[in-house]
């Protein structure tokens, strides 16, 4: 089943893919998930908050087609080769390098990014982008010194000391994890149906946990997957919780794109999660 679900989540995000090529926004709005809600977001300097990164979003099917209008008139995708490439049964994340055209001069040139499709039953829930923040102004991604990958290492033990945070409902770290202005576009378990939380500032993301920890007591957070990158770390998430409104135990999953800055902050995050169901055990099969 495992396998099924994520063969399905594979097809369901490259045939979505595959529209881009046709730089066509209707049909690429067409691979877009019916009756179900919808998120799509690229993180983009804003001219408006001093050239910091903003995430730009849509929520509804009409909002995204209007956002690969406004890009397909600057840039047209005509390649996507995946270096990397996680299928679940509820996503798929690839980092790999895009063939672009850029629309007014016709060059054509390639560049590395990172991007994850949450999936639907009949298309997909959006598109989960952070572009090139994090890597270098020419494109590259920050150097390793040495034998080892040390910055790689470190970017992997501060994520660690994260999810400790997140199992503590210990805002002051989870806000530390963050550079001073970091935007972050994550789906917001503050609302009874899914819906995009898009908030910048560590005063802003001070505030949404603080009335996420208060809506829900952490019983335990496991890691599911996760990639470790100079430029980036992806980690999906297990949650189990307690909603203290009602006693109820829930669980639901989360996965994560997180930017690193030069101090190895998380500079833009986007993600999407699970609708929480009732817990319950699940025994491991006897080997």
């Amino acid at each position: 089943m495992h396998a099924y679900l994520a063969k399905r989540a594979g097809d369901l995000s490259w045939r979505h893919i595959f529209a881009e090529f046709t730089q066509d926004p209707y049909q690429i709005a067409e691979t877009l998930a019916t009756g179900a809600p919808i998120a799509w977001t690229l993180a983009l300097p804003s001219e408006a908050h001093g050239g910091a990164y903003r995430f730009r979003t849509g929520v509804t099917i009409e909002e995204v087609r209007q956002r690969y209008e406004e890009l397909r008139s600057d840039l047209e995708i005509h390649g996507w080769e995946p270096m990397l490439e996680i299928r679940t049964g509820w996503y798929m994340m690839s980092q790999g390098i895009s063939q672009l055209k850029i629309a007014a001069t016709g060059e054509m040139r390639k560049g590395e990014t990172v991007v994850m499709f949450p999936v639907g039953v009949d298309g997909i829930l959006g598109e989960l982008q952070v572009g090139t923040v994090g890597r270098m102004p020419d494109g590259t991604e920050p150097a390793e010194e040495g034998r080892l990958p040390l910055r790689r290492m470190a970017v992997l033990a501060e994520h660690e000391d994260y999810i400790a945070a997140l199992r503590a409902e210990d805002v002051d770290r989870i806000v530390a994890a963050h550079m001073d202005d970091a935007a972050i576009a994550i789906r917001n378990y503050l609302t009874d149906e899914s819906s995009l939380l898009n908030v910048a500032g560590h005063a802003a993301i001070r505030d949404h946990y603080t009335r996420l920890f208060a809506k829900y007591r952490v019983l335990d957070v496991q890691l599911v997957n996760r990639v470790a990158e100079s430029w980036y770390i992806f980690a999906e998430l297990q949650w189990k919780v307690e909603e203290r409104s009602s006693g109820r135990t829930l669980a639901f999953c989360t996965a994560d794109l997180n930017s690193i800055d030069p101090d190895r902050k998380y500079w833009v995050r986007t993600g999407a999660g699970t609708d929480p169901v009732e817990a319950r055990e699940h025994p491991l099969p006897t080997m």
